[in-house]
């Protein structure tokens, strides 16, 4: 987590560090934007999330794609824009096992993971309403779906999620930006039940590319 602070609190000053001399005399960021990417995202595999779905570690996903919608306002703009906002999370991808190798029978199980929620952020950023980047993070809740799909899954109920990350939106014409964002998700952990049959705490970090509109 440190590492990953640091890593993006370079990336933030560094794109602070690129805005044109003109940003100096532009407005704060904002007052809004809405954010449509598509995302990346590594998977956090265990024994305690695959053994009780009957499956084995390498059977599970390790990387998933998705989508990542999210809205921002910022009611204090200045030198520092405070952010207020949330983001949709979709993340989703199934495995299947290898190819069998010269005519033998093939092995193993498909492994599916998915994961869904709302996630609120609040953010400090830095530039202009021409481009800016930003650091922040939040607590929501999500829920995580895994295991063969040829069974019948089913989603978690609600986990206390954590998130925190940062990235940048640079605005091509007056509406419109590219953006990005690097994030870190920590989903908690649900004991079994009779409808549920539990997970342990699931870490992701998404990779997120797309559109910005103001």
């Amino acid at each position: 987590m440190r590492r990953l602070a640091r890593t993006l609190l370079l990336v933030s000053l560094g794109l602070l560090a690129w805005t044109p001399a003109q940003a100096q005399v532009a407005g704060p960021p904002g007052p809004f934007v809405l954010d449509v990417r598509g995302g990346f995202s590594s998977v956090g595999r265990s024994e305690e999330l695959a053994a009780p779905r009957g499956l084995q570690v390498a059977e599970l996903p390790k990387r998933v794609l998705g989508l990542d919608v999210g809205a921002h306002v910022y009611p204090v703009r200045g030198k520092v824009t405070l952010g207020i906002g949330a983001s949709l999370l979709m993340m989703g991808g199934t495995q299947s096992p290898a190819d069998p190798v010269d005519g033998a029978t093939a092995t193993g199980n498909r492994g599916e993971f998915r994961v869904r929620g709302i996630v609120p952020q609040v953010s400090l950023n830095f530039g202009s309403h021409r481009g800016w980047s930003y650091l922040g993070g939040g607590l929501g809740l999500s829920q995580l779906k895994a295991g063969n799909p040829d069974t019948d899954l089913s989603y978690s109920p609600q986990l206390l999620t954590i998130n925190v990350g940062g990235g940048a939106r640079w605005f091509v014409s007056e509406h419109v930006a590219f953006t990005f964002d690097g994030r870190y998700y920590r989903l908690g952990s649900s004991e079994p039940s009779a409808d549920y049959v539990g997970n342990p705490a699931t870490s992701l970090f998404v990779l997120s590319v797309g559109l910005g509109f103001k």
